[in-house]
């Protein structure tokens, strides 16, 4: 079945192929009685733009390029699925790509994207991610890339962001104001700007209160929840627990929901577990998790939004758009000095 091309509908009208395309471009020299024909004529005979004739003419594709590292963690689902709305909104398309967190196959989804002749990229970074000088070739091509969630520091790109440090530190200072002084943190890779800010927010948050920081009780590994449950196994060699362990994502803090039953302990009466995540991930768990809230929602629309204004010329690119975090009690934390 072959497609239908304007001088078919040229054809059957009697008319000119310019008449056409100015028809369907409604060009204000054809007349509505014309336009409207054509416009009929195309739908009835299944007629559809040639999409890359139009990107020739115009060099642009309408079309952005999407790469987030897991899509099996619903953060990044909801992201994208806001990215989406937001970029539909504005008339442009998605390519999606995964990296499943491997900075060789962010590198080859970035070059496929460009092949691809997609108009921008929004790139969330791999936890393996950790040379800037991969992205020069983005720059040299003077293609518009817009970070969000991860991000490198300083970078010449502009990026959307939560403010993890700040929101951390709060969430520390009001745990302490509600008696607790010991406190451990599943950290995630010091090579992401989110697993740096969250440890930097910790660190501040303890000496802030007149805390001191017990090394042994903060335990770097990656972002999965396999990391969650060897993370809280490393503690257990330890001679005592914490009484709040500090997540890094909400993955982790699963996996340490995990191990701490398979210690026999119960959350929160015997160790109680702080993450991040959103109203979804806190139904998920069970006690419900207490949160310092990230809406993966407004950080998509954001992150969209920026990312075709600099399309457009609308914005200038290196700005770093930071989103305010809340901390909320739930069921994993039991304050002592508080009510809820």
């Amino acid at each position: 079945m072959r497609h239908i091309t304007q001088e078919d509908i040229a054809r059957k009208l009697s008319v000119s192929r310019i008449t056409v395309s100015k028809a369907l471009r409604n060009y204000p020299d054809i007349s509505a009685d014309m336009k409207r024909r054509v416009l009929e004529t195309a739908e009835e005979m299944g007629y559809l733009p040639n999409q890359i004739a139009q990107q020739l003419t115009t060099r642009t594709t309408k079309t952005i390029g999407v790469i987030v590292p897991d899509l099996e963690n619903s953060f990044f689902s909801h992201v994208v699925n806001s990215i989406i709305d937001a970029a539909t909104g504005r008339g442009y398309q998605v390519l999606l790509a995964v990296s499943r967190e491997n900075d060789e196959l962010e590198k080859r989804n970035i070059r496929n994207l460009i092949g691809k002749r997609v108009d921008g990229l929004l790139v969330c970074l791999s936890q393996l991610t950790s040379d800037p000088a991969t992205f020069d070739f983005v720059g040299k091509m003077e293609i518009p890339l817009v970070f969000f969630d991860r991000a490198f520091t300083g970078s010449v790109f502009s990026s959307v962001v939560f403010d993890d440090e700040n929101g951390v530190r709060l969430a520390i200072e009001e745990l302490v104001a509600a008696g607790y002084s010991k406190i451990a943190h599943f950290a995630g890779y010091q090579t992401t700007s989110i697993g740096r800010e969250r440890l930097a927010g910790y660190r501040s948050g303890l000496l802030n209160s007149g805390i001191p920081i017990n090394d042994d009780w903060v335990i770097e590994g990656g972002f999965e929840l396999n990391d969650g449950y060897l993370s809280f196994m490393k503690l257990g060699e330890q001679d005592s627990y914490p009484e709040i362990i500090l997540a890094v994502n909400d993955r982790v803090a699963s996996g340490a929901y995990k191990a701490i039953a398979e210690m026999e302990l119960r959350v929160p009466d015997d160790i109680g577990v702080l993450g991040f995540g959103f109203k979804e991930t806190v139904e998920m768990f069970n006690p419900s998790l207490t949160v310092i809230h990230q809406d993966p929602r407004k950080m998509g629309r954001l992150a969209a939004d920026r990312l075709i204004d600099e399309i457009q010329g609308l914005a200038v690119p290196g700005e770093e758009i930071r989103i305010e975090e809340i901390f909320y009690w739930n069921k994993s934390v039991l304050p002592k000095n508080i009510k809820i």
